[in-house]
């Protein structure tokens, strides 16, 4: 309000039009929706931030599951490429010149086999049927994100409304009635 009076009554004039719009937007909104109270926007605002916070964390399972996919299968190529030179080194009787010579496979090869026991892999799963899974999950991936941008749109919408609902009542009131006393007095 006390910009309004700092200002002139072109600015006025504008305010109380413009919140008259964005009121109108907020009853077009609400009876688009079929929203007849507080009580169900309240509701159904919370059921789209929890569809919305449910589908955020499928997908940031998919982003980790696709992230352990694509290290297990970069270990497994590793693992599998270094074997025979492990193997070599074993026969050797774990030879220290043998180490030497070999030490950034044996090291990569070790390393694959750390991964393997952290993860808990017992047998070694193939990388075809590995890749087929990274697709897989990451196809259910962009769907759930195509569906999470559509519910966050939806649930944003919401909130804005609520809070325009809630803060604009007054103003915009106000300046329903001003109007209407400036429409009467021309």
């Amino acid at each position: 309000q006390s910009k309004l009076q700092n200002k002139g009554a072109g600015y006025q004039r504008w305010a109380s039009v413009y919140n008259l719009k964005q009121m109108s937007k907020t009853l077009l909104f609400l009876r688009d929706h079929k929203i007849e109270s507080m009580e169900q926007l309240d509701q159904l605002v919370q059921q789209q931030t929890a569809k919305r916070d449910a589908l955020l964390s499928s997908i940031q399972q998919s982003e980790k599951r696709l992230v352990e996919i694509g290290t297990l299968k970069k270990h497994i190529i590793n693992y599998s490429k270094t074997r025979a030179i492990y193997e070599e080194y074993r026969k050797a009787g774990y030879s220290k010149k043998f180490l030497e010579a070999h030490r950034e496979e044996i090291t990569i090869h070790k390393a694959a086999k750390a991964a393997f026991d952290e993860l808990g892999v017992k047998k070694l799963p193939r990388v075809k049927d590995l890749s087929i899974e990274f697709a897989e999950v990451l196809a259910a991936k962009k769907q759930t994100y195509a569906e999470y941008r559509q519910v966050k749109n939806d649930a944003q919408e919401l909130l804005i409304v609520k809070l325009k609902d809630s803060s604009q009542a007054e103003t915009v009131t106000k300046a329903i009635n001003s109007r209407l006393e400036t429409q009467k007095s021309s």
